[in-house]
Parts: structure tokens; sequence; C-alpha cells
């Protein structure tokens, strides 16, 4: 469904930092603005008004806040932080790139700064990995140490700890929720600054931040519920098949793995044979693998491409798909123990919700939400509602906190 913006990605994203508008992290009429002045398909316009937007509400938040006006000056940090991230959503091909540095730091510390003006108890975590760290940010009602469940969200794809409470986190709090965020390998900071890239192995950052998690006031141990978005609902349920201390698990959309996929990419390159494709690519045949690299010709594909390339720490196409085919839940899909809901919106072109749940031995149900409904596409597209209620209410029953208490797994 058609926004505003022809370009189809551009429009998509536009229809992101509309849900914002629940979190209190965009306004409508800032949001339609920026994206009326935006050169339809030219990334760099994007750039450009989208941050020349989140400097206005930086600017308006600082002014509120000296002025003594904490409402206005939370709402208005929310929504730089959201504008900035947006703004830099179509140059992370190049990890180097000035405005991506940039906007991204802006991104972090305008989040940073509404975290003291938030209705709610915030930690922030640096939680060591591979030489570095990752950041977490745990969200806990006013009666922080109340023991209570808590949503442990994996980032996704191009996501970051601070995108989480916009994303999710905010669905989470007015429920009696805690809710823990933090960027693992290939995901914000981890990857801008500390370029550590993804690994298909998530089990092991993951284990970092549970054992973290687990020490904290007013969390309850029996009730610890991965949820994992976009990219998170292969990450999620990675982690949860090596984790049994997982009370739950909600994937949106649920992904099993890349070698799935791989028939339909070697398709849509004009490979009749995908068995040929896959032979060849794991040899790295010289040929397929130049063949491949024209595939990144022209910004747009630089970019689709590049971003994940980069994320992946991959310097050519084909070294990224050799990369992807690792990303797999084979052999460890049956290890999931825990009660498991999949989601997903009509046509998500990520969702391989069905394949996942032929391999779960779990608990399990798998819910798809409609374009009809308005919550078609990816992780239910404008949908974001129906999928809040959806899945937090599963949630809720699983623990059995509609009767008031809270059962462990």
């Amino acid at each position: 469904m058609k926004i505003l913006l022809d370009d189809t990605e551009m429009d998509a994203q536009l229809g992101r930092t509309m849900i914002a508008v629940s979190a209190n992290a965009a306004d409508l009429g800032e949001v339609m603005t920026t994206a009326a002045r935006v050169v339809d398909g030219d990334y760099d316009s994007w750039f450009t008004q989208w941050s020349a937007t989140a400097q206005v509400a930086q600017d308006l938040a600082e002014e509120a806040l000296r002025g003594g006006h904490v409402v206005t000056a939370r709402k208005a940090f929310l929504r730089s932080s959201e504008y900035w991230r947006q703004s830099y959503f179509f140059i992370r091909h190049d990890l180097d790139d000035e405005r991506l540095q940039r906007a991204w730091r802006r991104h972090r510390e305008t989040f940073r700064s509404a975290v003291p003006l938030l209705d709610c108890h915030v930690t922030a975590v640096d939680l060591p990995y591979d030489g570095v760290t990752m950041t977490g940010y745990l969200f806990r009602p006013a009666d922080a140490d109340t023991p209570r469940p808590t949503i442990l969200a994996p980032c996704g794809m191009d996501s970051t700890a601070e995108s989480g409470y916009v994303s999710t986190g905010y669905m989470a709090l007015p429920r009696g929720y805690n809710f823990f965020v933090f960027e693992g390998p290939g995901q914000g900071g981890t990857l801008y600054e500390h370029r550590r890239p993804f690994r298909p192995d998530f089990e092991v950052p993951f284990a970092e931040a549970f054992d973290w998690l687990l020490q904290q006031d007013g969390v309850h141990p029996h009730a610890i519920i991965v949820m994992g978005r976009s990219f998170g609902g292969y990450l999620g349920p990675r982690a949860a098949a090596f984790e049994p201390r997982v009370a739950a698990l909600v994937a949106d959309p649920g992904q099993y793995d890349f070698a799935s996929r791989i028939g339909a990419f070697a398709a849509s390159l004009g490979f009749a044979d995908a068995d040929d494709f896959l032979t060849r690519l794991l040899a790295r045949d010289a040929d397929l693998d130049a063949r491949l690299e024209k595939t990144v010709d022209g910004p747009r594909n630089v970019e689709w491409y590049g971003a994940r390339m980069a994320a992946m720490g991959t310097a050519t196409v084909g070294d990224f798909l050799r990369k992807q085919l690792t990303f797999t839940l084979e052999h460890v899909a049956a290890d999931i123990k825990c009660p498991t809901l999949l989601t997903e919106g009509e046509g998500d072109f990520a969702a391989q919700g069905e394949l996942l749940f032929d391999k779960l031995t779990c608990e399990r149900r798998l819910t798809t939400f409609s374009e009809a409904e308005g919550a078609g596409g990816h992780c239910e597209g404008l949908g974001s509602t129906l999928f809040e209620g959806y899945a937090f209410d599963w949630v809720d029953r699983i623990l059995g906190r509609a009767q008031g208490s809270i059962t462990p797994p």
C-alpha cells in the first residue's frame, strides 16, 4: 500500500517512522512534510531532509528542557532520535561515511537525552563481547524492584538498541513488562563503532545479555520472553534453541534459513537450475562471482546489497551470499522447548513461518495478519497495534498473567 513515495523502499521506511507516532517518537506533520521534500529515489536527498528535521526537533527539545518543559523535551528528543536514525538508513553501505557516523551518534545522543525524562526506570549497560562492548537498555516500570516478566528483544538487521524502544519497548511497559534490548554484532554501535559484523551463532553474544539480565533487580527469572522482530525473527529462535530458561518466544516474522531462499534468488538472476547455482556458489566459481558483482551496479543496488554486506563483514556479493548460508536453524530448531508464537504480515518478504513451524517440536502457533486488515508487509507494516495486541495477549496467557500469576516454564 503506497503512502506517498514512488520509491517502494523509501515509502516502506516512511511507514516505519509513521508507526513511531505510537511511541511519541514521531509527529505525522513533521514526517509527511519531510517526506514531501525528498527527491523520490535520491538517497542523498533523503539524508539531507531527514537530518534537517532531526536537527529542528533536537533544537526544540533542548530549548524546552532549558525552559523546564519536560514533556515537550522528552517527546522532541525521541522524535529527533527517530529522525536521525531514518536519515542514515540509505547510506549504511559505507561504514566510514561521515554522514552515517554523525547521524548515528546524534541518534544515540538524543535518545539518551530523552532517557532521564521517561516515565520509567532505565538502566544502560555496555556488555562485554569480543574485546569490545554491546550497548543495551533495561526499561522497568516505576516500581522497579517488583519482580515482573521481561521482554528481551534482540535488534533487527538495521536496528539499534535505541530504536528498539520505539519499535517494541513502548508496547511492553504499559502492560506491566520490563523491556530489555541490546545490540549484538552487526547492529548499531557494535557495527558502526566497533566494526563487529553479524555471526550466525547468535547464542554466543546472547548469553552475555541473558546472564546480565538475570542479575538485575525486578527481573523475574522464570518469566523472560524473547521477542525478535524483523531479522530478530531469526536471532530470537536461534538464541532460544540454546537457552532453556527462556519462558516464551515470539518471532515476527519467523525465519529458518537462507538456503531455502536461494532458488528464488537464483531465478531472479536468470539461473534456471538452483542446485547448479548453489554448487557453483559454494565452490567459489570465478565466473559466477564476477556475475554476482554486477548485481550491485547502480546506487540502489549498492545500498541494498552494500548495507547488508557491511553488516555481514563481507566485501563481495559472493562472500555475502556464502555467509548468509551459514545462518540456519537446521539441527537446532527442535531444541526450542518454550511455547513459541510465529507472526507475519501478508506478503512479508522475510517470512518463513510455515517452514519454521514445521521444524518446531514445542508448543507453537502461527498467525498471519492480512493486508485487508491493514497489517500486511514486513512486521505487519502500519498495523503495529494489531501485532501488539495479539502478541502480548498471547504472552499474558502463556505466563498466566491474565489470572494475576506467573507460571514458571
